[in-house]
């Protein structure tokens, strides 16, 4: 099984992601949980990860006459050499959104000095460098992949769990809560 995206016209995820499920593909465009500054503080909403992008598997090589014949559909995405099913990185951005389940959900950190640290939720052990810090709006921006990557880094959503404290300890307290 092969995996693919597509770059469609932003608000036509769900139409195409439709279509590809009617041909027989398992399809889904990934989303974030956001902290969105609102009156009454910030508020917890959903909101695409990548507006315009449509993951997709396939068992083997998709009717790509037929897809772009979708009028949501503006293009596969393609790397240099033509290929299109995706490879390295961008596969194992791919496996880690299905992992949970394409929403990828706040992350708990810890403030180390002037560093954070990911104590849970999806970021938790990611193999990520983060880029930069939002602090008003509580969400890092983290690279992906290292070489030929067609998504090159993404914003998530994070929460302040504490400050200044020693990570390892946090870390040893956490696996002997979990018995390991």
């Amino acid at each position: 099984m092969e995996s693919y995206c597509l770059f469609c016209k932003s608000g036509q995820e769900s139409a195409v992601i439709g279509l590809l499920t009617r041909a027989g593909h398992t399809a889904f465009s990934p989303l974030t949980v956001r902290n969105k500054p609102g009156e009454a503080g910030l508020q917890r909403t959903k909101a695409r990860l990548l507006p315009g992008y449509v993951f997709f598997d396939a068992d083997e090589e998709p009717d790509w006459e037929r897809i772009r014949r979708y009028s949501g559909v503006l293009k596969a995405l393609r790397y240099e050499d033509g290929s299109a099913a995706l490879r390295g990185g961008d596969l194992d951005f791919v496996k880690w959104l299905k992992r949970y389940d394409g929403t990828v959900d706040v992350s708990g950190v810890v403030k180390v000095g002037t560093k954070i640290a990911f104590v849970s939720g999806p970021l938790l052990g990611m193999e990520a460098q983060i880029l930069k810090v939002n602090k008003s709006r509580r969400q890092v921006q983290i690279a992906l992949g290292d070489g030929e990557v067609l998504f090159h880094n993404i914003w998530c959503s994070i929460e302040y769990i504490a400050e200044n404290v020693d990570v390892e300890l946090l870390h040893q307290s956490s696996e002997s809560e979990r018995g390991e």
